[in-house]
């Protein structure tokens, strides 16, 4: 069905719903997966970022490296940009490496914020001439963006 897919990973569950996606589709169609993982980078000089260069190449290392282990072809790549970019930076990857699909997670929203639509995820799916994939958390779960971990921990 598809040749190459794009999975965009975050540091969240999301992220891992995204790869779970992956791993139960590529093997099974033979494709190649493209791992990327847009840091965003803080506008104003003084914030920093909510990772460092090193902890984003891990995630995406990680990832490429549960695809290889269940024989999927995979490379990984991270891209450094202002948040209102990376819905764009995420689209102009896939095109530039011929997926034919973009795989990306997703948080259940409520309320307005479900209203709004103005999440990355949303934005890629405005801007995509591509299929959009998207990963769903388990039904049940909760709808906060979960904290942030620095666990180093191999992806399962």
């Amino acid at each position: 069905m598809w040749d190459r897919l794009l999975l965009s990973m975050d540091q969240f569950d999301s992220g891992q719903n995204a790869l779970a996606m992956a791993l139960g589709m590529a093997p099974r169609s033979g494709a190649s997966v493209v791992v990327l993982h847009v840091r965003e980078r803080s506008t104003m000089m003084q914030v920093p970022p909510l990772e460092t260069l090193a902890e984003a190449r891990s995630l995406v290392d990680r990832s490429v490296a549960a695809l290889e282990r269940a024989g999927v072809d995979s490379c990984g790549i991270v891209a450094s940009v202002d948040p209102h970019h990376v819905a764009r930076q995420i689209v102009d990857e896939a095109k530039a490496w011929g997926c034919d699909a973009i795989i990306v997670g997703s948080t259940r929203l409520r309320g307005i914020r479900r209203i709004a639509g103005s999440g990355v995820r949303d934005r890629i799916l405005r801007t995509s001439s591509l299929p959009v994939l998207v990963a769903p958390p388990p039904i049940g779960a909760s709808n906060r963006i979960p904290k942030l971990t620095h666990d180093r921990a191999a992806v399962r």
